[in-house]
């Protein structure tokens, strides 16, 4: 009987282990799917500078490209540590994956060889700078150029929001002096 409760207790510690080891395994394939499904989707979400980056983005507007192949937006991305530049891509948004895809195609073919660095992801075309374009390049001096892209972009939108101003009043003065 003494031998028994034993292997009773024996048992029971051995389906404990297991159950544990079990959870702790579900567990981490939830983390590695949740962790691959959110690194592989790019969204807006991802353009927005942080602690280990600066995000230039540049609206198709602010382009004069008139070019069949001319994405939406184009984010220049800038990885750092410290003060040193560790990566420079640059992110191509597309309307949706096809038009990505069209533009993809007539970019490589027009690149050639050096179509290596290029990457088409959903409707983004992903292209990664080589380490000599930014190996000079200090994070700082990074983020004080995108800081003044910035403040021009804004300043641009401040003028124009004050010449429809003007144009609305001088339409009133003349309705009223008719």
């Amino acid at each position: 009987m003494a031998e028994k409760a034993k292997k009773s207790k024996k048992d029971n510690k051995n389906l404990i282990i297991g159950c544990c080891a079990a959870i702790v395994l579900v567990i981490a394939i939830i983390i590695t799917v949740v962790l691959v499904t959110n690194n592989n989707s790019l969204n807006d979400n991802y353009f927005v500078s942080d602690g280990t980056k600066y995000v230039l983005t540049v609206e198709a507007d602010e382009t004069d490209e008139e070019d069949e192949y001319a994405p939406l937006k184009t984010h220049l991305v800038y990885t750092y540590e410290g003060d040193a530049i560790t990566g420079m891509k640059t992110y191509y948004v597309y309307a949706d994956n096809a038009s990505a895809q069209k533009a993809y195609d007539a970019l490589k073919e027009a690149v050639g060889e050096e179509a290596n660095t290029m990457e088409l992801n959903g409707k983004y075309i992903i292209i990664a700078a080589d380490e000599e374009s930014y190996k000079d390049l200090k994070a700082s001096d990074v983020k004080q150029q995108i800081e003044f892209m910035e403040s021009l972009k804004n300043m641009n939108l401040e003028e124009g929001e004050d010449d429809t101003e003007e144009v609305e009043e001088t339409d009133t003065e003349t309705e009223n002096e008719e």
